[in-house]
């Protein structure tokens, strides 16, 4: 019986190494780092804090029901931008009339959202309602003050607080004077720092 000769190692044909399997691994591996992204940053943001603050007492025993930011301002939340950390621990004067939105940002800047409003209380009344709001709810106040824009006479109160998604973001309530027909008109603006801090 006649043996087969050896088949030189030249004639062999050449197959490349598949690169499906190292690409699915990388894929994989994407994946699981974006989902646990995702997750961790649902974590760290605190999910949805509902805010629970529903009046403060003024000074002068007025009492100032406040609504949920997440109500009033809905003309502002875009894309899960105010964090839930940040738009859930923010409330509003509950009977103030919501006027106009300006969108600063144009979706490509850091988020900086203003919406106008109206309040029958007065202009006194209004920013100390908003400074008791903020202490109550966590948020740091950096300025009360003049208000650098605005009429004259305008007032401004400015907090900050850290979120979740590792920027501060600060609120300011710019109040001008109380008009001769008893409301007083003011805006809050919402925004994200640049530096983080």
């Amino acid at each position: 019986m006649a043996s087969e000769a050896p088949v030189p190692a030249s004639s062999l044909a050449y197959e490349p190494m598949s690169v499906r399997g190292p690409a699915l691994v990388v894929l994989g591996l994407a994946v699981f780092l974006l989902i646990g992204g995702v997750v961790a940053s649902a974590i760290s943001s605190g999910s949805n804090p509902s805010f629970t603050i529903r009046k403060v007492t003024l000074a002068d025993g007025t009492v100032v029901a406040l609504a949920p930011a997440t109500h009033k301002l809905q003309s502002i939340v875009n894309n899960g931008q105010p964090p839930a950390d940040i738009i859930g621990n923010l409330g509003v004067l509950k009977r103030s009339t919501v006027g106009t939105t300006v969108n600063s940002d144009q979706h490509v800047a850091q988020f900086d959202r203003t919406v106008t409003l109206t309040s029958l209380l007065a202009q006194g009344q209004v920013i100390e309602a908003y400074s008791k709001m903020f202490r109550a709810v966590g948020w740091q106040i950096i300025y009360s003050g003049p208000a650098p824009q605005g009429t004259p006479g305008s007032t401004e109160v400015l907090a900050k607080r850290g979120s979740g998604d590792g920027f501060y973001w600060e609120t300011g309530v710019v109040v001008s004077p109380t008009t001769p027909t008893g409301s007083t008109p003011y805006s809050l603006e919402l925004f994200e720092t640049p530096d983080g801090n």
